[in-house]
């Protein structure tokens, strides 16, 4: 039983038609998007180039300025740290500033020790061995109390270092599905050349039997030319009959007009 052309829902086949342009709208805006997003990245790829081309030559422009003199490269160079030039006491000055705003002041050996070896004139602050067992147990608590911190911060990293491994293995077991994907990629790869071999194996298949067919269309081709030379041959044959015939009309009429001409000269002699 035949099938209609169009639905009942749809008996003109207008709903139909608006399907299938809507359809090839999106295929078209499909293959329009890409290649503007190809157009886009030639174009940033191009400006970086040129950027980076332009700060090439800012450096070798850089470069080419500097010299062997260390406060030349100074100049060559905005911002550039006075630690380049100043003395070593200059920059153990600045780590001194640096240790203050941390409450650390610098020792004095000299201050410490005092002049007199044989004399306490050193400049140390005095306290009793009570005060000084309490100052002692104190600092023991602190650094107990120190100590418990450290631990903790060395749990907090070991924990840091955790979560970090464990992303990592994250990351391993992405790159692994990747591989899988990409072993996919490489399947489906063989599967159509293999398909591809097929379809010229086929197609193999199809020229040798055509070649067959133009080989029994030559060999009736060459049984044909025996039969057709004997054809022809008895055509010349039955030609070279009829002009053989045609001839002794020829020869019988001439000769019969021969005797009929004598006959009638001596018809006219006997009157």
């Amino acid at each position: 039983m035949a099938t209609k052309k169009n639905p009942i829902t749809d008996p003109t086949g207008e709903k139909a038609a608006a399907r299938d342009k809507a359809a090839r709208q999106k295929i078209k805006e499909r293959f329009e998007k890409p290649l503007e997003t190809v157009q886009n990245v030639v174009e940033n790829f191009t400006s970086t180039v040129q950027n980076a081309a332009t700060t090439a030559q800012s450096v070798a422009s850089g470069v080419r300025a500097v010299t062997n003199n260390a406060k030349a490269v100074r100049r060559a160079f905005d911002g550039g740290s006075e630690l380049v030039t100043s003395p070593s006491d200059d920059s153990f000055a600045k780590a001194q500033q640096l240790a203050q705003g941390f409450g650390i002041q610098d020792i004095s050996p000299k201050e410490l020790m005092g002049s007199d070896p044989y004399a306490a004139d050193a400049n140390v602050p005095e306290m009793t061995a009570n005060e000084a067992n309490q100052h002692k147990l104190k600092i023991q608590r602190q650094n107990n109390a120190l100590d418990v911190r450290l631990e903790k911060i060395k749990q907090g990293r070991k924990v840091v270092q955790l979560a970090t491994e464990n992303r990592r293995l994250i990351g391993d077991v992405v790159q692994l599905h990747t591989a899988g994907i990409e072993t996919a990629s490489h399947v489906i790869s063989n599967q159509i050349a293999d398909t591809n071999y097929r379809i010229k194996q086929s197609k193999l298949e199809q020229t040798e039997e055509l070649l067959t067919q133009q080989v029994i269309t030559t060999q009736g081709t060459v049984n044909l030319t025996d039969g057709i030379r004997e054809e022809w041959d008895l055509k010349f044959e039955r030609q070279q009959a009829r002009n053989q015939g045609l001839r002794l009309e020829v020869e019988g009429a001439i000769r019969d007009t021969e005797i009929k001409r004598q006959e009638l000269e001596a018809k006219l002699l006997e009157s």
